[in-house]
This record gives structure tokens, C-alpha cells and sequence, in this order.
């Protein structure tokens, strides 16, 4: 079984406080073989990984949600620290108007000696594209309403396929670890004459659906990526409906996850104005799988 931990390293809207950083995300991906991802790279992401205990040169893409500074701004400095650690993997980083890439980190005379490979996320689709795709899950990003053009991610585990070798041979299949590797990588196989699907002689087990929303409003894209999530990082900067700028508040969440089937939700970017964070407990109290974010907290899926 594959196992998704996230580690919530930043927490806070707009302007960091002493017990909360800017918004980043670990994420590792262990199926036998660990991947390592940040979503949103936040000013002091890179300090935050460290406290953590986490090995930054494990990274293998960054997602950026989009390009306000609470997000972005710890992407230089990381960047010239995997130089000075002696990185030479590529890393791989997405965002929408990748170009803004390029801009925010030739500000300096940068120590990156390894490739930097730059993906245009789109801006315009009504519907989730697939941005990255690894061999057991896919990255979907997918619009939202923002002051700024902003994009939601939703890291999608691809289902499995158990065999059920008895069932194989009762329908012809000879006994061949290939041809059932050839199953699960397409779907079905001729034998002779026969096409037999992988339906036929396997159990599905559904993958696992990690979202996270950057900044935004609730909306139809939101709703739609977010639908039966496992786990969705959510941005709740405001506690009531009073909304100056374009974000979600608690009471529209609560809402959307109840209509959308979400398994289990952690609110973040939190505003600096709610000097008292018991007030979104108190508001959660009773409400099974809603939880209010913390740095430095730990999520095992």
C-alpha cells in the first residue's frame, strides 16, 4: 500500500507571524520508493523543511498555485540552496504563466547549477487537466476565482488492480507475471481469439485523492476537483462571510464539503487578523473531519 504524508509547513494569509509561516506543503509519495513534492513554496519554505526534518534535496517538482509573494516568495532561496548543496537533478516546476518562473529567480545571481524545467499550467479550461504524471498517480490543476489568476491541484492516485490468478486461469490465461504486468498497464490482453479484461479477473482499489486549493473563492472548478477528495488543504482566511478580498470562508467550506462528499479537511491561511484561532475551533467543534492547520502538523493518507 502506498503511503501519502503531508507536511504542513506554512499556515498563515499575507503576512507571517511568529507561530505561522507562509503557505508550502510537503508532500512524499512512498509505493517502495519515495517521491518528494512541495505545493506553493512560501518565504522561509526552505527554513521550515529544515526545522521539519525534511531533506530538501529530495525534491522532485514544486506546484505553484500562484504568483502572490505569501506563495512563491521562498522559491529563489531554495533554489540557491540545492546549488550550494551540490544538486544536479533537474527539478521540475509548474505554475501558471510559467514565464514568471524565469523572473523570479533571475532577480540574483543565482547558484542553480542544474536544469530548471519550467510547465505552463493552464488558466482558461473549465475542466482538470493533467499536468504531471508519475507511473502509480497524476497532478490535475484546475482554475479558480482569485484576485489574481490562481490555480487549484489535485494529486490523484491511480486505482489498482489485485489479481485473482485463480479467476485468470479458469478464462485461459496462462500463468505469466508479464502478461499480467501487460494487464494492469493496458487494460485487457489477447489470448488466441479471446480479449479478456483486467474487470474480469482483478478487484479494483480505488486511489487516493489529495487537493489542494490555494487562494481562492468557492467555485464550480473548486467543487469539482474537490468532489470525494480523501484529504483537502482548503484556504479559510476568513471565519464568517465578510470577504474583502477573494477567499473562502468557513461557513461557504463547510458547505462544499458536505455537498462534495470530502473525506477529511484541514483549513489554512489563516489571516493574522483572527487573533484568537479557538474561534474556528469553536465553530468546528462536533464536526467530524474538519480540522484547523498548525505548521509543522503531519498528515498520513
Amino acid at each position: 500500500m502506498s503511503k501519502i504524508k503531508i507536511t504542513i509547513l506554512g499556515t498563515t494569509a499575507g503576512v507571517p507571524t511568529r507561530e505561522r509561516a507562509h503557505s508550502a506543503f510537503h508532500l512524499s509519495y512512498d509505493d517502495g520508493e519515495e517521491m518528494c513534492y512541495l505545493f506553493d513554496c512560501g518565504e522561509n519554505a526552505q527554513r521550515q523543511m529544515l526545522i521539519a526534518g525534511l531533506n530538501h534535496m529530495k525534491i522532485k517538482g514544486i506546484f505553484i498555485t500562484h504568483w502572490h509573494g505569501d506563495h512563491c516568495l521562498g522559491l529563489p532561496g531554495l533554489i540557491d540552496t540545492m546549488g550550494f548543496d551540490g544538486r544536479k537533478e533537474p527539478i521540475d516546476i509548474y505554475a501558471p504563466s510559467a514565464g514568471r518562473i524565469k523572473r523570479a529567480l533571475g532577480f540574483t545571481y543565482s547558484m542553480a547549477s542544474f536544469k530548471i524545467k519550467a510547465h505552463n499550467v493552464p488558466l482558461k479550461k473549465h475542466k482538470a487537466t493533467r499536468v504531471c504524471e508519475e507511473e502509480r498517480f497524476e497532478v490535475l490543476s484546475i482554475p479558480v476565482e482569485h484576485s489574481v489568476p490562481a490555480v487549484a491541484y489535485a494529486l490523484v492516485e491511480k486505482s489498482k488492480y489485485n489479481i485473482d490468478r485463480d479467476k485468470a486461469g479458469k478464462l485461459g490465461l496462462p500463468e505469466s507475471d508479464q502478461l499480467y504486468r501487460n494487464m494492469k498497464k493496458y487494460g485487457k490482453v489477447r489470448v488466441g481469439k479471446k480479449l479478456v479484461s483486467i474487470e474480469d479477473i482483478a478487484t479494483r482499489q480505488k486511489g487516493k485523492r489529495i487537493v489542494f486549493s490555494g487562494d481562492t473563492e468557492i467555485c464550480d472548478n473548486l467543487k469539482n476537483i474537490a468532489s470525494g477528495a480523501d484529504l483537502l488543504i482548503q484556504d479559510c482566511t476568513y471565519i464568517d462571510e465578510k470577504k474583502p478580498h477573494a477567499h473562502a470562508s468557513l461557513p461557504e467550506i463547510i458547505s462544499m464539503i458536505e455537498e462534495k462528499g470530502v473525506k477529511r479537511t484541514i483549513l489554512t491561511h489563516l489571516s493574522r487578523k483572527t487573533k484568537d484561532i479557538e474561534e474556528f475551533k469553536k465553530y468546528i467543534k462536533g464536526r467530524e473531519g474538519i480540522e484547523v492547520a498548525e505548521d509543522f502538523m503531519e498528515i498520513v493518507v
